[in-house]
This record gives structure tokens, sequence and C-alpha cells, in this order.
């Protein structure tokens, strides 16, 4: 079957995976040489909580506890009606922030909820003014795949840093290759 579908133009699904997500931490010597970029220490996990009622209650509940026991994850919303887990470290550990993302992740998807994880972003500053991110490393669970959101005032992005990101990460984390699946986030 796997013949017939790639001759018919049919893409095999790919199985969600948390496991590059970690792997971005081989990408930070990247950021850091070539673009002078280096991790906040802030990252999010954003999901929709529908279905039963009390989904987005038990949601927010099993988000806000994963990660560091001495921590507690930061739960909002948006208004798109979406639920984001902003967890942080500090100094910039991005190891130990990759390690609660995952948490979270994987929490949400052990209690049901992993049909409406939509991503996880690390952001990203630069050296000399590490208060304001710069890029936000946007990971994908459904696609496997990573892009750069790159914002640039309150409205605008810049795509020429975003495909220089691409660029540089391209060989070290797997990167989403279609553009036109790059939204803001």
């Amino acid at each position: 079957m796997a013949l017939l579908g790639s001759l018919l133009g049919k893409s095999r699904s790919v199985r969600p995976s948390l496991l590059p997500l970690l792997e971005l931490r081989s990408g930070v010597l990247a950021l850091r040489s070539g673009h002078a970029l280096a991790p906040t220490g802030s990252g999010t996990v954003c999901f929709v909580a529908e279905g039963r009622p009390g989904a987005g209650t038990e949601a927010e509940i099993i988000a806000g506890l994963a990660g560091d026991s001495a921590r507690r994850n930061v739960v909002t919303h948006d208004a798109h009606g979406r639920t984001i887990v902003r967890c942080w470290r500090e100094n910039g550990d991005l190891g130990w922030l990759l390690d609660d993302l995952v948490d979270v992740n994987e929490r949400l998807a052990q209690a049901g909820f992993a049909a409406w994880l939509l991503h996880t972003t690390v952001d990203f500053a630069e050296l000399r003014d590490m208060r304001h991110p710069r890029l936000t490393m946007v990971y994908r669970r459904e696609r496997g795949t990573f892009y750069p959101y790159a914002p640039r005032g309150t409205r605008g992005r810049d795509r020429a840093m975003e495909l220089k990101i691409r660029s540089s990460l391209t060989r070290i984390v797997p990167m989403e290759s279609d553009i036109g699946r790059w939204r803001p986030v």
C-alpha cells in the first residue's frame, strides 16, 4: 500500500514525537555563533481544550502542575480560545526548559488531550538585549518539524531572518519545508 499511496501522491502521516524538541539543544550553538541569539529561558505549550465538560479546567490543572515541583507554570488564554502554558527557567537554561515543555506535552497527551496540542515554542533574544525576544522557534508536534518566527514590530515579521535561521538549523533539527505553514504565534 505504501507504493500505491506514493504513486497517488498521498503522504504518510508523521507519528507525533517530542524527540525533535529535545534536539533543539544542539541548535543553540548555531544560533549563538551565526546570529548572536541565545535562549531566554521562556517557552510555551499551546492547546485547545475541547470535548467533554470540564476538559479545559482539567487540562489547565494538568499543565499547571507539570515541570519542576518547586515552581508552577502560568496558564493563560488568548482571544482565539487557545490555552497557553508558559514555562520559564532562570538564566536561559534551555535544557531544563525543554524538559519542562516536554513534560507539559506528555502529561496533556497522557490525559487524553494529544489531539488538541497545537504547538510548542521556545524564545530566543539577541545577546546584547536579552529582555526582548527576537526569535521564536515553533515546534509543531503533529508534523514533527520546527519553523522560525521572527516578529518585526506589532504586525510584521522578518522573513529574511527566518530564512537564515532555517538555513542554519536545517541539518540540526527537522525544519518545516513548506513556508506556507509558518504561522505567526
